[in-house]
């Protein structure tokens, strides 16, 4: 009797955590897995009948949402993300006081590490399953060296070819990066590197780290890549394995609206969602399913019975659009329904997609009332429906309301700083493909005293904004200021900043610059650093996309207002 909205919530909220829980103890066989899936997917189908349509494919629902799917995972991608995680806890050394990791480091990995370990010819299944998780986890790994007191010389990925040392025998797999590094001077023991892997390894680590890369103010720690923290995320495992990373679907813009767009209930997005697909249950559907010639329409007799045609070229679909909140003139939209989902959302404003999607349910409603009951349909009574689905959606914004002012105004408002003393202005740009740009303004009150702009390539948009508080910071000590207050729209990085949040924990591909932004204002304690909305930082936001687009690198001074760039 659930809804298919309802159904992926239970989906997901009690079937993948009981699954999860199993999985943490030990790999399930795969011959489970599938009987699994066939019964996810059955109850996800069926609604009392035994043999029903499934009219979209079990690869196209577990895909994630802004793929075309609804974010349920196949059994077998989560019995290999569990693998991986517990693979992670392993090699990661964060959990060594659990005992199944001193069992199984007392047990299989006394003369070798978990990298190079084979499986014996007796050996547990859960092993067998950490052992194939390796081919998954190790590409998306790497160590990021502090110290070199935990990173291993040999075995551990901290270097392109660290599987292709062939010379690895239990002494050198004991060495540490800091034990082949002379203390005083800082440089390579080349006679002990050669020792434990041999001259032409040695060779190759002496050319490209001519100087080994420690950190002496910080300790090893092994990354996972594809997180934005560095820490093992069980979300980027999954994706990683459903090839979702290096997938951009053309439709992406189009399911976040729709997954996203506020006053859409749901079933309504779940119908939206077999729209997309080509699964909207009408007659044409079902022939192509069957494979025989697509009948006329049940309601007006002219044309195939194709979602196109029901919801929008039928004379009575053409009518309601004509009279409905929005004015769709039908006539102007594409043929497929893919293309008039994706060029609306393109095009409406979140409230008109919102009011779209309402009258598309209600007219689906009305039709099927006709077609089944032989209730015609009411082009009023379709548009008073539309409108009730969007009060009920909008009930949760009377909590809101019901807010005092003065608490309403606290999360309405955009805070700006006053405008006092030495003051920075800052923002970074990013774009996917790794271009950026960062932007930053020096202020006497008021007046602006210098601004400046530069481009170059991030790893990430963190990594962006901490290289345009870097730059400003810079610019800031040039001029000689002893106090300043920094002003960016980064939450991460200001608390970064503020020590309330470690550094460690954010984005590893920024971490060095950070590193360095948090030294310089530990030496000028006179430094500050505040956020801000966006909305207070609207001109460095626009010079900075100009920067990366253009890839500019200016500097100027003494402008009343920002010169053309």
């Amino acid at each position: 009797m659930l809804s298919p909205a309802a159904k992926v919530v239970l989906l997901k909220a009690v079937v993948e955590p009981m699954l999860l829980y199993s999985m943490g103890a030990g790999p399930i066989p795969e011959s489970v897995l599938q009987r699994i899936n066939l019964k996810m997917r059955a109850f996800f189908w069926n609604s009392g009948a035994k043999n029903k349509m499934r009219l979209v494919s079990w690869e196209k629902i577990t895909s994630p949402k802004m793929e075309g799917g609804l974010g349920l995972r196949d059994a077998t991608m989560l019995n290999r993300s569990m693998a991986m995680k517990n693979l992670w806890r392993l090699a990661s050394g964060e959990n060594e006081d659990m005992l199944w990791i001193q069992v199984l480091k007392a047990k299989y990995l006394s003369r070798s590490n978990v990298w190079l370990a084979k499986a014996p010819a007796r050996c547990s299944k859960f092993w067998k399953a950490l052992l194939l998780s390796r081919e998954d986890l190790q590409p998306h790994i790497k160590w990021l060296i502090g110290d070199g007191q935990k990173c291993p010389l040999v075995g551990a990925p901290w270097h392109q070819f660290w599987l292709q040392f062939k010379q690895q025998t239990s002494a050198s797999l004991k060495l540490k990066i800091a034990d082949c590094v002379f203390p005083q001077t800082g440089q390579w023991d080349t006679s002990l590197l050669i020792t434990a892997v041999g001259f032409h390894a040695a060779l190759y680590l002496v050319c490209v780290h001519s100087q080994p890369p420690l950190h002496r103010n910080r300790s090893d720690r092994l990354i996972f890549t594809p997180s934005a923290s560095g820490a093992f995320s069980f979300k980027a495992a999954c994706n990683l394995l459903q090839n979702s990373v290096t997938t951009v679907s053309p439709d992406a813009g189009s399911w976040k609206i729709i997954w996203k767009c506020r006053g859409i209930l749901p079933r309504i997005r779940m119908f939206l969602w077999k729209l997309m697909h080509d699964a909207v249950p009408v007659r044409s559907v079902f022939a192509r399913v069957l494979r025989v010639a697509t009948p006329p329409c049940e309601i007006c007799g002219n044309g195939t019975d194709d979602p196109v045609h029901a919801l929008f070229m039928c004379p009575k679909a053409e009518q309601s659009w004509l009279t409905s909140s929005i004015g769709l003139r039908v006539h102007a939209l594409p043929v497929q329904a893919r293309l008039i989902v994706r060029m609306l959302s393109q095009h409406l404003t979140e409230p008109d997609f919102m009011k779209f999607a309402n009258h598309l349910w209600a007219f689906w409603k009305a039709r099927c009332k006709e077609v089944y009951e032989g209730a015609k349909i009411n082009v009023r009574q379709v548009n008073s429906t539309a409108h009730s689905y969007t009060f009920i959606a909008n009930l949760t914004d009377t909590v809101r309301a019901s807010l005092p002012r003065s608490t309403r105004e606290q999360y309405e408002t955009v805070h700006h700083i006053s405008m006092e003393g030495n003051t920075c202005k800052m923002d970074g740009s990013y774009h996917s493909q790794g271009q950026a740009g960062w932007a930053y303004t020096l202020y006497l009150g008021q007046q602006i005293l210098e601004y400046g702009l530069n481009s170059g390539t991030a790893a990430s948009p963190l990594h962006a904004e901490s290289l345009a508080m870097l730059q400003s910071l810079r610019a800031a000590i040039a001029r000689g200021w002893d106090t300043a207050t920094f002003l960016t729209d980064c939450q991460v990085l200001a608390a970064v900043i503020k020590g309330s949040l470690a550094a460690d924990t954010v984005d590893w591909k920024a971490y060095t610059t950070i590193l360095q932004v948090i030294n310089i204002f530990k030496q000028h304690q006179g430094f500050v650093c505040c956020y801000v909305p966006r909305a207070s930082l609207l001109d460095e936001h626009h010079l900075a996309n100009r920067a990366r687009i253009f890839s500019l690198n200016t500097l100027g001074y003494s402008f009343p207002s920002f010169p053309p760039i």
